[in-house]
């Protein structure tokens, strides 16, 4: 093609028809510059299309990072001396403690562990991964970007607030350990030596009996709060899920 057009150019100037060959010189440019523009055309037409495709995949497993987040709602939530569960025993052991610690309840008191710091480890991987690339304000329309920035400030807070309480527990656990842990440990052991040694059990006036019913409101008040933001996570990430599904559609 090339040594086509060299030959006419050749020809035109060779016979002395310079307007002819001014005409073919813009004539060619012209063409050159068209062929330029649709092969920028398609190098942006396949740029967007990788992009695309890219976002997409990106997408995907967003979506999927949400529905581990709500499994691990569920799972701390839920499952044995969860949040939940934190909540129903010590709901009974207030009641318990208000009226006054009998013999018969001290099998049901003894019964659970009553607190541990449960961290909530909530899945950030592609999130990262978004603001590490440059990809989370390309990756669809700004009220989804600000709906994802938004879900993760959403689980860094809770996060947070989780463990800045559980430090308030710990400090009501350290004044139970004389008291109300030395007493559990026995009672494991031997009941009749540890209520024997340990009278304060039954006086709701006691040092160590005031101890033990704070450190129990405290992880009372602290389950009850947990329920509800884990329940206010996991609603966030179907929320963001649907938004992520309409902007798969979209594109």
């Amino acid at each position: 093609m090339l040594k086509f057009f060299r030959r006419i150019r050749y020809d035109l100037m060779s016979t002395n028809k310079s307007s002819k060959y001014f005409k073919y010189a813009i004539g060619e440019i012209i063409l050159v510059v068209i062929g330029i523009l649709i092969a920028l055309a398609i190098s942006n037409w396949n740029s967007n299309r990788l992009n695309k495709q890219r976002n997409a995949e990106l997408l995907v497993k967003l979506s999927k990072e949400l529905d581990q987040n709500i499994a691990r709602c569920n799972i701390i939530d839920t499952v044995n001396n969860g949040f939940k569960d934190r909540l129903k025993f010590t709901d009974s052991a207030l009641v318990i403690l208000n009226k006054g610690i009998t013999a018969d309840d001290l099998d049901f008191l003894t019964s659970k562990r009553i607190y541990y710091t449960a961290t909530l480890n909530l899945n950030t991987s592609v999130f990262e991964e978004l603001k590490n690339t440059g990809s989370l304000y390309a990756i669809g329309s700004d009220n989804l970007v600000s709906a994802i920035q938004n879900y993760y400030q959403l689980c860094e807070r809770e996060s947070f607030y989780n463990l800045e309480l559980s430090k308030d527990i710990l400090i009501r656990e350290e004044k139970c350990i004389e008291g109300w842990f030395n007493f559990n440990a026995l009672y494991r052991q031997n009941k009749e030596r540890a209520i024997a040694i340990n009278p304060w059990i039954f006086n709701p006036s006691s040092k160590d009996y005031l101890f033990f019913k704070q450190y129990i409101g405290y992880v009372r008040g602290h389950s009850n709060m947990m329920v509800h933001k884990l329940e206010g996570i996991v609603e966030a990430s179907k929320k963001l899920k649907q938004l992520i599904s309409e902007e798969i559609e979209l594109n």
